[in-house]
């Protein structure tokens, strides 16, 4: 018993790297068959991870950098929801509020926790303060300033929109690495993040949190650190506390790089193009001096879903030499639909991504 391959094509969406059979007009029909055992076998798999398939695939993690600059880190025990505030068993209102408030300074609301086992909540009087922290990303400030509560109104008395003051020191740690371990958004998050956690925990001399949500679950493990918003994945137990030593040492391994969050897409682009055509991995080697969009009529790389965004644009770059020199180059990239995928290991249905192309980099002075 025999099985044509080509009614399989819907396996496309849960086995990475399936495709629509190409043999339908070539004549051959014994090439796309499969026997029944093996299609047996197919079927009976579990199925694969979005962080897994991303890999598969060869999803650039470039330029994926989250677009806020603030952040509210609030330590929360036990189980998270899939989202900011979800299911962190504070009162409805207070939710709203905090939630509210958040969102009229632009900060984004992330759940942290220390490393390792989980109390599901405090209990008792003597219960211990938990701790809060406001951090700014922005390059002009990157600080991060410190905080106890205990019930969940007195969170309402931050103001989240004040600039940080300037002895933010002595509130607590500066050198943050937040990895995503929200398995509630994410299996991936959880499964590959937990142990990186441990890892950097082990043997770095950075403060280390598990978070909740920093986006692109199929980059996982994902982490951030702070208060630069320096963003990573694909990280492992190995490879992550090399990565921050690294990075301590005024380097960044670019394969493993998103991008600095408060940026666009395209800044976070450029600078990686940069770093790339330059071989200069140097933290702050290269800037953006402009960015502007190019008007054209030529096809994005998936036309079937267009959007608004510009698909082409020119950026203007300044690379800074050991000796301090700087060097001016021109350069233009396109915007490239990638083809709709399933991107998180809970999506429903397929989601279009976008990656960037150098077309020209030439030095300009």
């Amino acid at each position: 018993m025999t099985q044509n391959a080509c009614s399989l094509d819907v396996l496309g969406g849960a086995l990475p790297g399936a495709h629509p059979c190409d043999h339908r007009e070539s004549g051959q029909p014994e090439s796309c068959r499969l026997e029944a055992d093996q299609l047996e076998t197919l079927l009976e798999l579990p199925a694969m991870k979005c962080a897994e398939t991303a890999r598969m695939r060869g999803e650039p993690l470039q330029a994926s950098a989250v677009r806020y600059r603030r952040f509210l880190l609030l330590e929360v025990p036990g189980a998270w929801g899939s989202s900011g505030l979800d299911d962190t068993r504070m009162d409805a209102d207070i939710t709203r509020q905090l939630t509210a408030a958040a969102d009229a300074a632009d900060t984004h609301v992330l759940l942290i926790r220390r490393p390792g086992r989980h109390p599901s909540a405090r209990s008792g009087a003597e219960a211990p303060a938990l701790a809060w922290a406001i951090a700014d990303t922005a390059p002009e400030f990157e600080r991060v300033l410190w905080g106890t509560w205990r019930e969940p109104a007195d969170l309402l008395d931050l103001d989240l929109a004040t600039p940080i003051p300037d002895d933010y020191a002595a509130t607590g740690p500066q050198r943050l690495a937040l990895v995503c371990t929200n398995g509630k958004r994410d299996q991936c998050c959880a499964v590959r993040g937990r142990p990186v956690a441990a890892a950097v925990a082990a043997a770095t001399d950075w403060d280390t949190w598990e978070c909740s949500h920093l986006g692109g679950h199929r980059f996982a493990a994902t982490a951030m650190l702070l208060p630069t918003g320096d963003m990573f994945g694909w990280l492992d137990p190995e490879s992550a506390p090399k990565i921050l030593q690294r990075f301590d040492a005024g380097q960044i391994v670019l394969s493993n790089y998103r991008g600095r969050c408060g940026q666009s897409p395209e800044v976070q682009a450029a600078l990686h193009i940069a770093a790339v055509r330059l071989g200069d991995y140097r933290r702050g080697a290269v800037r953006v001096a402009s960015l502007r969009p190019i008007v054209t009529d030529a096809d994005t790389c998936w036309p079937e879903d267009s959007a608004d965004a510009e698909d082409h644009w020119e950026a203007v770059v300044i690379h800074r030499s050991h000796g301090s020199q700087e060097t001016a180059y021109l350069m233009t990239m396109t915007q490239c639909r990638l083809a709709p995928t399933y991107l998180s290991c809970a999506d429903d249905k397929p989601r279009v991504e976008v990656s960037y192309e150098a077309d020209a980099f030439a030095r300009i002075r």
